[in-house]
């Protein structure tokens, strides 16, 4: 008699319906499915953006960043041309020992700085506390 009560707890029911726990969770799934793909598609179309348009021609090229001798440290003045790790660090050097630079031209005081490394990188410095200057002169 146990046997033939073992035997029916084994066998697989009849009824293919899920159950309660199947269905409350294949409910959160497709729920979470659904919040997934509202999130997905409204992060795709930027909805919380506001509209932006163009206002200017301004150009790229019409930015001109200058670094400013008297606060640049050696590794943003090694992005100018003709100057090396060396002589960014010697210009640092000089300006601790002897304070701002008064003029572009005082830069020729420093060691390894003549005067063909200093009209290579007069246009991309400057003493002052302005870090750009936008040339608006051709906009109209």
């Amino acid at each position: 008699m146990a046997v033939g009560i073992m035997q029916n707890s084994q066998k697989p029911s009849s009824n293919t319906s899920p159950t309660r726990k199947q269905l409350i969770v294949i409910f959160f799934l497709v729920t979470t499915l659904l919040i997934g793909t509202i999130i997905k598609v409204g992060m795709d179309r930027h909805w919380w953006l506001p509209e932006t348009e163009i206002v200017s021609t301004l150009k790229p090229e019409d930015i001109k960043v200058k670094l400013d001798v008297n606060n640049a440290p050696w590794y943003e003045l090694v992005l100018l041309p003709k100057l090396g790790e060396v002589k960014a660090k010697a210009i640092v050097a000089y300006r601790e020992k002897y304070g701002s630079f008064k003029s572009i031209d005082e830069l020729s005081k420093v060691k390894g700085i003549n005067t063909s490394v200093l009209e290579s990188i007069r246009d991309h410095i400057k003493i002052g506390v302005d870090t750009a200057d936008i040339n608006l002169n051709d906009q109209e």
